[in-house]
């Protein structure tokens, strides 16, 4: 095997795939703090939990939900290191075709994850709290015993976000990358050569 037949790109973006995995683990992705240790929100694929009052706690679904995100994570970093070594055999694009897009995904889900919860703290709680920065939270009446209670907020995404956008960018370019490689025959121009016949003297 040469070097030149392997995808760079396809290598380092499976590489950093099973690092997030790893660090997802221990360092969350976004996390919200509301207040001195009332309640902290820390979300990843792989280890979303809550904290409230100091006693941290999960909720079965969302376990569940981070349970088969520690699974494609796995398989699709497994996958894409694979893949880098052999992209030139038959079944090497459909290796990556399933792999490539499963840390996009990742990324758009977790936004989409953090607006639903957001929203959720909003309609069942009273609470707004933003995105991204700094603001101050009014805690409803009902769990202050009709006293007006504000607390400071911070919402902010960490670095294994980044990261995971990092992973995904090169993945997606493992895929131009192989395309560029091994066109298909859509993508190959077709020349056609027309023969002269040439009168035998």
């Amino acid at each position: 095997m040469q070097f030149k037949q392997i995808n760079w790109f396809a290598l380092v973006g499976g590489i950093l795939i099973l690092v997030l995995l790893l660090v997802s683990f221990y360092f969350p992705w976004w996390q919200l703090i509301i207040g001195d240790n009332l309640l902290k929100v820390n979300v990843s694929p792989v280890n979303t939990n809550f904290g409230l009052l100091g006693t941290q706690f999960t909720i079965p679904l969302i376990w569940a939900l981070n349970l088969g995100s520690i699974l494609t994570f796995l398989i699709s970093g497994i996958i894409m290191v694979i893949y880098s070594f052999i992209p030139m055999k038959s079944y090497s694009k459909d290796l990556l075709s399933f792999a490539y897009k499963k840390p996009l995904y990742a990324v758009i889900m977790c936004v989409v994850g953090l607006l639903i919860i957001t929203f959720a703290m909003r309609a069942t709680l009273g609470i707004s709290v933003p995105l991204t920065g700094t603001g101050t939270v009014i805690l409803p009446s009902s769990l202050t015993m009709g006293i007006n209670v504000s607390v400071a907020s911070l919402a902010a995404f960490q670095w294994p976000f980044w990261l995971a956008i990092v992973a995904a960018g090169l993945c997606i370019v493992a895929r131009v990358y192989h395309r560029k490689l091994f066109p298909t025959s859509k993508q190959i121009p077709q020349t056609t050569a027309s023969a002269q016949i040439t009168p035998a003297i």
